[in-house]
């Protein structure tokens, strides 16, 4: 089973993880959040706090690292632990993408990693004009 890391603003990666555990009606192992909060020293403390849960979740073999936001300080750090074969790195965390990984975590990494962004993309939809969406209740 994929470890995974979920690297995100404040308690977001907490609450996305609760929602998550509330869906599937069953606790996750191998889960590890870690909240990132504007301080001066993040570019200090995130690698150690990083490298520390990608040693405990590589223990099963592979890591994926889940990211709030692509470009962002904490997404930049996090760059720099992507191993092939072993840690991916994905962008965009939402509730749909973090479903969908919790439901193929046995699958390869790269095969994984394709998952988590389908299952984020999936999860985004616009609704314009309900009575002509082509679904539901006319």
């Amino acid at each position: 089973m994929t470890g995974l890391i979920l690297l995100a603003y404040g308690e977001i990666g907490n609450e996305l993880l609760n929602a998550a555990t509330h869906i599937l009606n069953h606790s996750v192992e191998s889960v590890e959040v870690i909240s990132v909060y504007d301080q001066s020293d993040t570019a200090d403390t995130l690698p150690v706090q990083l490298q520390h849960a990608i040693e405990q979740m590589t223990a099963g073999g592979q890591c994926l690292i889940l990211a709030d936001l692509h470009g962002c300080t904490h997404f930049n750090i996090a760059r720099k632990f992507v191993k092939h074969s072993h840690v991916a790195l994905v962008s965009g965390l939402n509730l749909p993408m973090l479903l969908r990984v919790l439901n193929h975590r046995d699958e390869n990494l790269i095969t994984l990693s394709h998952y988590a962004e389908e299952g984020g993309v999936i999860g985004i939809s616009a609704i314009i004009d309900a009575a002509n969406d082509g679904c539901g209740d006319r």
